[in-house]
């Protein structure tokens, strides 16, 4: 994973500056055990969500939009993959990773293939692509694929601890094909239950004729149907060529504050 904060283009009004919080919590070893592990669409096993509880302790604390490292053996050796954390701190019961399997991918294969039980070690909280509270702006979550997951988490403990008051809310949510969009109905839930969150999905390559909705990549998105920019803060998140591109139209347009992580 990569982070950082894009410096915005300046607007005619001054903005309140938004600085990167300090550090909440402490990251540390944890002892995961495996709850279950299962297809999020079930008729295209590509992405599947994999939930952990700990041993001996609860579910640690952490901000929306960190990560754990997760490692198991390879070849002899202790290796290590970072995740992002799709659930929400509010809830105790389970933590939760989106993972898409890779071809040829050793971390993705394993976890999706361990029993329920398993016991795995893991250090976490990690990261600090999270957003600064209070909120100051409207904000805008640009995501391709798995990088929807901590947006996840963000706007379930935005909705959980009321922080939505005075702003409006977007996911701006790109895949290849319509079967790609994971957690599609709690975004769409979402919607129907918040007046000011707007869900934005986009299809670059739509396989059936029954999908009316947007087609082509996030930038189209971004640039039709966003607007007010300056008084708008952006989250990106995604694979490196999407989230430099996305991160280089939001300078231009004058985004108030941008911030990204990119996946490799």
């Amino acid at each position: 994973m990569i982070r950082g904060t894009a410096p915005a283009k300046a607007v005619a009004v001054p903005k309140p500056a938004v600085q990167e919080p300090p550090v909440k919590f402490r990251s540390g070893k944890h002892t995961v055990i495996v709850k279950e592990v299962f297809d999020i669409a079930p008729k295209f096993p590509q992405t599947y969500l994999i939930r952990f509880t700990f041993e001996n302790e609860p579910v640690f604390d952490f901000e929306p939009g960190q990560f754990i490292s997760i490692f198991a053996e390879k070849d002899g050796k202790r290796i290590s993959r970072p995740y992002s954390i799709a659930s929400w701190p509010e809830n105790k019961d389970y933590l939760e990773l989106c993972i898409k399997i890779v071809e040829g991918g050793f971390m993705s294969n394993y976890l999706y293939h361990v029993s329920p039980g398993t016991k795995l070690q893991s250090i976490g909280p990690l990261g600090r692509f999270v957003i600064p509270e209070p909120i100051r702006y409207d904000t805008v979550f640009v995501a391709t694929g798995t990088g929807v997951a901590p947006f996840v988490s963000m706007l379930g403990h935005i909705w959980a601890q009321g922080l939505d008051a005075g702003h409006e809310f977007h996911v701006v949510f790109g895949v290849r094909y319509v079967h790609d969009l994971i957690y599609r109905s709690l975004i769409e839930k979402w919607e129907r239950e918040h007046s000011n969150f707007h869900f934005y999905p986009t299809i670059s390559r739509p396989e059936t004729p029954d999908w009316k909705g947007r087609v082509g990549y996030v930038q189209k998105v971004i640039e039709n149907d966003i607007n007010d920019y300056g008084n708008k803060q952006v989250f990106i998140c995604g694979l490196h060529d999407m989230v430099e591109d996305v991160k280089n139209l939001c300078q231009r347009l004058g985004f108030a504050y941008v911030r990204f992580e990119k996946w490799d």
